[in-house]
Order: structure tokens, then sequence, then C-alpha cells
């Protein structure tokens, strides 16, 4: 029995990999088929393209799902890179609106979105852009960790806020002069989108990338710039960012994952990796006659995992958050035969 207890032991550390893997977030932006006219209202016919809209807990390294709901659009031409963002947001007339003036420090204060691009995506520097829902903006250059450049001013930048009723959108035009360089198609950067709410009386955070924020730049995600008729397949982005990240990492589009827990890359259905998870949370919970002094823990972790599925869509993040709890499920199993083998 006592070898037993090891056993279940040594299964929940190993199975759960799934739950410390990087999600890998990342999006392609296409060559721009028209030019926008930067008037905030995203209704030009070139922003027809697919849109970037998972969201994370702010500041967290294993985040569960933000509490706004983002939505991010890029397209790029030979005079610079566009970016539409909306923020939803049942009623825009709540958000903190304080901040009027150019390159005040506290924007970050009032309702707000930030924009980090890495142009080397070497993770030490980006050029950060800040805008409130009052268009006033703030913009920094961070050269390294210990080098920022707050004086710095992003020459050509191009922004036009518009509100609805229940969004407030934000139109952004870049020059590549911005960057120091030009984008090609098959050119990689890196990038984060996070929003700050304070309309509600509290802070609520989120980020486009998990794990990611100013300092935590090894988290942005990967702006792959892709041509005009490249077809964007998954397998072909793993492969060439699998040489920048450290295993494990997983990384999906719609039903397919790829992922590597070091021992190479590897496919597989994103309903099929849930399904695993379930079955090892359900095979604990099913356990009968547990011990009166676990039963309130199992009633906590059977609640935690109705109220996953309620309230996470099917995603890596619903995976990965199955999959932690599962491990816990698993360490609860090995407490309760220890306690069985050696009390």
């Amino acid at each position: 029995m006592k070898k037993k207890s090891v056993i279940l032991f040594l299964s929940a550390l190993i199975l759960s990999v799934q739950a410390n893997m990087r999600e890998v977030s990342f999006y392609c932006a296409t060559p721009a088929k028209s030019i926008p006219v930067i008037d905030g209202k995203l209704d030009d016919p070139c922003w027809n393209v697919p849109e970037y809209t998972a969201s994370y807990e702010y500041f967290k390294p294993n985040p569960g799902p933000g509490l706004l709901k983002n939505s991010i659009r890029m397209i790029y031409n030979e005079r610079g890179l566009y970016i539409g963002i909306i923020h939803y947001d049942n009623n825009p007339k709540s958000a903190r609106a304080t901040i009027t003036d150019r390159d005040n420090p506290n924007l970050w204060m009032d309702d707000c979105t930030e924009f980090y691009i890495d142009p080397d995506a070497a993770a030490i520097g980006w050029r950060k852009f800040v805008i409130n829902i009052l268009g006033s903006v703030t913009d920094v250059w961070r050269i390294d960790s210990s080098v920022y450049r707050e004086d710095w001013t992003a020459d050509g930048w191009e922004m036009k806020i518009h509100v609805t009723k229940n969004s407030w959108q934000i139109e952004n035009f870049m020059p590549w002069s911005v960057f120091n360089k030009k984008a090609n198609a098959g050119d990689i950067w890196t990038f984060c989108h996070v929003r700050y709410s304070w309309g509600t009386g509290k802070f609520i955070g989120t980020t486009s990338c998990p794990g990611a924020n100013n300092n935590a730049t090894h988290n942005f995600g990967y702006l792959c710039f892709v041509s005009e008729k490249q077809t964007v397949k998954l397998n072909e982005i793993a492969k060439t960012l699998s040489s920048r990240i450290a295993p494990p990492w997983c990384i999906g589009m719609n039903n397919d994952v790829i992922f590597d827990e070091g021992d190479g890359m590897k496919n597989a259905s994103l309903d099929l990796l849930i399904g695993k998870e379930k079955k090892r949370i359900e095979k604990v919970l099913a356990i009968k006659n547990i011990p009166p002094k676990f039963a309130g823990q199992k009633a906590k972790l059977q609640k935690e995992y109705e109220d996953t599925l309620k309230n996470i869509p099917k995603s890596i993040q619903l995976m990965r958050s199955l999959s932690g709890l599962a491990g816990r499920l698993e360490k609860f199993q090995w407490a309760m035969a220890l306690d069985r083998d050696f009390n």
C-alpha cells in the first residue's frame, strides 16, 4: 500500500505538466488591402481580418480568464503598422477618465489600453503606447531593463477614439520609423495588449498573453507578418516558433493544439486533451467512502470543477485549468492514501 501511495504521488507530478505549460500567443498580421481612415470607427473594409480575442487575468503567472472582453486586429503596408482595438463595455460612461495631458505617468490610473511591441522579439526592450478613453496618450521606449526613454515620442503615430453604447474603440497607425525597422512578410516581432478598467470602483486588468506584463516580456505573444496569399497553418507557425521557446509549451488554433513537453512537438485535438483532463478529474471525484476529514476538501474541488466548466469556454486555457485541478485532485488522492496507510 505504501508503494501504491508513492506511485500516486509521482503520477500526479508527471501528469500535471500541462498545467505548467506556457500557452504561446500569436497573431498573424496581414497586408492591408486598402488604407483605413484613422477615425476610431474600424469600419473600413481592410479591417475585415481575423480578430485576436484572448483575455487573461493580469499580473498572474498562471492566469484565469480575464473579466474584460477585448479584440485586436493588425494589418500592415509599406507605410507602417495599423492596430485596431475594441474594448467592450456595457457602460462606457462609467469609465474613469481624468487625465487630459500628454505623457502623464499616471495615465494607467484611468481606464486605458497599453500596447507593447518589441520589434526585435528579444524580450529585452519594447515600445509602449498608453491611451485612455479621452484620447490622452503616453509613449515610452524601453531599451533594456534599466534604461527607459520616457522622453521619447513616437513621431508619426496617429490615433483616434470612437465610443459606442457598448464599447470604446481605438484605431492606430504607426509608421515603421517608430520601431526603427520595417517589417516584411516572414518577420516575427512580439506584442502584448493590456487593459485597465476602474469603472466598477475597483481595479480590473487583463492581458492578451498569459503571464505577460511590462516586466514579463518573455511571455509576450508573437506577431507574425504574413504575405497576402499565405495560408496560416498552425504546424508551420509552431515549427517557426519552436526554436525561440523553451519547453514545455503549447500553441493552438481552432480545435488543433501542438505541444512540446521536452521530447519533441506533438499534435492533438483540443477536445481530446480536455477529455483526458476531465477523465483524470472525474476518476478521483468518483471515489466513494471519503473519510470525514477529507469530505470538505473534496466538496470544494467538486465545486471548482463545476465552476471551471461553466465559466471557461473551450480553449487551451480550459485545458490548462483542468490539468491544474486534476493535479491537485491526484495530490488529494495521495494525501488520503498516505493518511490511510500511515495513520
